[in-house]
């Protein structure tokens, strides 16, 4: 673990339990184990989410997120649970969320007819254990007005690096996509009250921790190769984050970046 770009953690095991020892986030530029809090950086394109939808699923939780600067930043978590479910999905937004509009000068949305380049790059460190990815997360709507009790259409999300994890829907094929190799996976999200959406997501073949992707040749996949994905729809927000099943483990962003053009 780098010290001079993570937090200084120590993790002691036993039996019984597990323990994270963090350094003091005193001394960190800004952070906030709120849950659903936001920080804002970059004139406000874009905002660390503190997102732990799960969290009602499990007891003894904690996480938090930080901004020491605007290339080093990220999360430290600790979720005590083995089940197969989702507990948390600390992110960076860029566009739409439910909890916000638009942000500021992301280029969101944007229409698929429209073939823009959604040109972006990460690059990033992780140490953890148990059950986690971490993965863009596309959402699409048929508005280009969507509000934060919208419900989207369809979720895409592309996976850079996975440990035990496995994603929603069953298996379609591996395919070439932006010079990378990924397997795809097709499903439905049921979300109740009769709402819902469909989900695709891109599992590389082998795990990565920095990338130089364009939305479009994935969408342009499921439109145009698969034809499970109308043009008519829009692109209402990209967000990177750690789907988070279960363990204790940190992410350092250092670079990170959304375009569309």
């Amino acid at each position: 673990m780098n010290n001079n770009r993570f937090l200084k953690s120590v993790l002691l095991w036993s039996a019984a339990f597990i323990i994270l020892l963090a350094g003091p986030l005193t001394a960190l530029a800004a952070s906030s184990s709120t849950p659903s809090d936001k920080m804002y950086f970059k004139n406000k394109k874009y905002y660390i989410f503190n997102n732990v939808w799960g969290a009602d699923q499990v007891s003894g939780w904690w996480q938090t997120i930080y901004h020491n600067s605007d290339s080093d930043l990220g999360w430290v978590w600790h979720w005590p649970s083995s089940t197969s479910t989702v507990k948390a999905y600390p992110s960076i937004v860029s566009g739409w969320h439910w909890t916000e509009g638009y942000t500021a000068g992301s280029g969101f949305p944007t229409r698929l007819s429209d073939q823009k380049n959604i040109n972006t790059k990460v690059s990033y460190s992780i140490s953890a254990d148990g059950t986690y990815n971490a993965a863009y997360d596309i959402w699409l709507h048929n508005t280009n007005q969507a509000s934060w009790d919208s419900t989207p259409t369809d979720e895409i999300m592309i996976w850079l690096n996975n440990k035990n994890a496995g994603p929603a829907g069953s298996y379609v094929e591996t395919v070439s996509v932006g010079g990378h190799n990924w397997k795809v996976y097709k499903g439905y999200i049921d979300a109740g009250n009769g709402k819902g959406w469909n989900v695709y997501s891109f599992v590389r073949t082998s795990n990565i921790q920095s990338a130089s992707l364009n939305i479009r040749d994935f969408t342009n996949y499921l439109a145009d190769s698969k034809k499970w994905l109308s043009k008519t729809k829009y692109v209402s927000s990209v967000e990177f984050g750690t789907e988070v099943f279960g363990g204790t483990g940190q992410i350092n962003i250092s670079n990170w970046d959304v375009k569309v053009r």
